[in-house]
């Protein structure tokens, strides 16, 4: 038998170093869907319209109040855009470690909400009108919120495999709504040359 006991992780940039160490691969495939920015409204009605299903589902599977999906709708209608259906069903996560590990996600993407920001800024949008989710994700504070969370789960033995499916689970959705927005606006095929 085992006699040695888990050590708890000393605090939430411990925590965190793991999740993303552990989600690393998943990270870079999200980022790279946009990997300029969202500066042409092309690259910026694919994020719209892939972050506002990621956001609807994020919202059933934590069961939060629909609050980033709202905000994304609004700029989805400001900029006449046809929102993605659902693909498969989506249903509230019991595990609270599970569940943070999806808010590790979602409100990590705060961080780089602050850039992508600037490029939609450029194209003319503003929290007033089509850029309300940036505007208001950027300058949020539920990325402290989560630190916060993991400082207090860091002092727990409990292994962190739910807290790293969530994580993982999330980032495979986002990266699988960013691609069906991209197969739901393509690109505008170019004329050819005379």
């Amino acid at each position: 038998m085992n006699t040695t006991a888990r050590k708890p992780v000393t605090d939430a940039a411990d925590l965190r170093h793991v999740l993303r160490a552990g989600t690393s691969d998943l990270h870079a495939r999200v980022d790279a869907c946009f990997a300029d920015g969202l500066g042409t409204p092309l690259a910026y009605a694919r994020y719209l319209v892939g972050m506002h299903r990621f956001a609807s589902d994020f919202e059933i599977v934590i069961g939060a109040v629909p609050q980033s999906s709202y905000w994304l709708a609004n700029d989805l209608r400001d900029l006449s855009l046809t929102p993605l259906p659902p693909s498969g069903v989506r249903a509230y996560v019991e595990s609270a470690d599970e569940r943070l590990g999806w808010e590790y996600v979602m409100s990590g993407s705060s961080l780089g909400a602050r850039h992508l920001l600037r490029g939609v800024q450029a194209l003319g949008h503003d929290e007033r009108t089509g850029a309300r989710f940036l505007a208001r994700h950027a300058g949020g504070d539920a990325w402290r919120n989560v630190l916060d969370r993991l400082v207090a789960r860091s002092n727990s033995v409990q292994p962190t495999t739910h807290l790293m499916q969530g994580a993982r689970d999330a980032f495979l959705l986002v990266q699988s709504c960013f691609e069906r927005s991209f197969d739901a606006i393509s690109a505008p095929h170019e004329e050819p040359a005379a």
